[in-house]
């Protein structure tokens, strides 16, 4: 029979270590890089197909020039910027107007080019 973990919830140490992060240097920089990825990314959408952020100046970017973008504007790192676009690409953007099915498509698409980027660029997940 599989030993059980029997560990209390309120011991576990990972709140409290991410909140110390989170209010330290690297998680502040971490959350005005995602507060610039997000204000960014907001009148934005995607070509999935193309793999593609499509700007409301028309410009069509992948991951790396978005991010790039979004670094040259607002200065923060380039890393933590880029770990953000993956993110918000992953959990914030929902096209309007899927069926399951192309929903189910569209986040089939979406992982795949996350993993083909990842693949190509892996500095990134390192230095985030």
């Amino acid at each position: 029979m599989p030993e059980r973990n029997n560990r209390n919830p309120e011991n576990d140490a990972f709140p409290d270590d991410f909140l110390q992060w989170l209010a330290g240097p690297k998680g502040q920089l971490s959350e005005q890089a995602l507060f610039a990825v997000m204000d960014s990314l907001e009148s934005c959408s995607v070509d999935v197909k193309d793999r593609v952020i499509v700007w409301n100046d028309g410009k069509r970017l992948s991951i790396r020039e978005t991010a790039l973008r979004i670094h040259k504007s607002s200065k923060l790192p380039l890393p933590r910027i880029e770990s953000h676009v993956v993110g918000s690409l992953e959990m914030h953007y929902v096209p309007q107007g899927l069926s399951e099915r192309q929903m189910q498509q569209f986040e089939d698409l979406i992982e795949a080019w996350i993993q083909d980027h990842e693949s190509s660029h892996p500095e990134y997940l390192d230095s985030a």
